[in-house]
């Protein structure tokens, strides 16, 4: 009996969880690509462990790793749960400045509740720190409940994998749109330069809420090539944003399959393709 081959790649949009799965003997082809809709929301659902919800969550996946013979899960870290923050080299070579700088950013959660990822950026003088709560890393590991080997990955690094599936160096920003949370990432040279993330209580509010970030974040006025937007409401930023953004962009929406450089069988969907771009991203690199 042949092992279990396939990747399935997971992304959540308030009530609703996006896949992909691919077959690594079938390069960029997607083997199955769907929308799942639940009755409540799945970020709060995780963090949580809202023992009403979070079961109903794990079961969806665990169906979803049988039917489809998968034997790795790959998962879009919602941004919300993460802190993100730019830090000189020089704190970060000191093991005393790295602590106190933690400690500020966590507000005194303990050190042995969080896990911290180290990133290199564009500019080598710093670096991107990442912080997530064990509690919450756990949480996605009962999803896949040891069955099989699961990744998470934040939402800025999608940018780096499509730098590897389109071979594009370039200078870029990646808008990107899931429940209330907007995630900025710009990339150079093959390099992240920085990423950050907005909530908001409605669409409607981001013009001003770009603007006040923007005021402090100069890289997010900064002039782009490209500026590729996914996320189920990917049209309605373009429409609420457009008009803040680097005149001379080309703006990329993610609709398709065609423009994401990946092929299935599948021919149309009854869902907005936009929303599952990390997904499939992550099924197929």
């Amino acid at each position: 009996m042949p092992e279990p081959d396939a990747r399935l790649g997971v992304a959540f949009d308030a009530n609703k969880l996006f896949y992909a799965v691919s077959a690594s003997a079938r390069p960029a082809f997607l083997e199955r690509i769907g929308q799942i809709d639940f009755s409540f929301d799945l970020i709060d659902s995780l963090s949580r462990r809202d023992p009403d919800t979070f079961p109903d969550l794990c079961e969806t996946i665990g169906k979803l790793i049988q039917e489809e013979d998968v034997s790795e899960v790959r998962m879009v870290y919602p941004p919300q749960l993460e802190c993100w923050s730019i830090v000189p080299k020089s704190v970060y070579d000191q093991e005393d400045e790295r602590q106190a700088h933690l400690g500020i950013l966590m507000q005194g959660t303990p050190m042995r509740r969080i896990s911290t990822q180290w990133h290199i950026i564009s500019n080598r003088d710093f670096k991107l720190l990442s912080v997530r709560k064990k509690q919450h890393i756990e949480s996605f590991s009962f999803l896949v409940n040891g069955r099989i080997n699961g990744n998470l990955y934040s939402d800025f690094q999608i940018g780096e994998k499509w730098m590897e599936k389109s071979h594009f160096h370039g200078s870029f920003l990646t808008v990107s749109f899931s429940g209330n949370v907007l995630g900025i990432s710009s990339f150079l040279l093959g390099k992240l330069r920085a990423a950050t993330y907005i909530t908001c209580d409605d669409i409607s509010d981001l013009p001003y809420l770009w603007l006040q970030n923007a005021s402090h974040l100069n890289w997010m006025l900064g002039m782009h090539e490209q500026i590729l937007v996914y996320g189920s409401q990917a049209g309605r930023i373009v429409d609420e944003l457009q008009s803040y953004w680097d005149g001379a962009s080309e703006i990329v929406v993610l609709d398709s399959l065609e423009k994401m450089g990946f092929s299935s069988d599948e021919k149309t969907f009854s869902f907005p393709l936009e929303g599952a771009f990390p997904a499939t991203l992550l099924s197929v690199l």
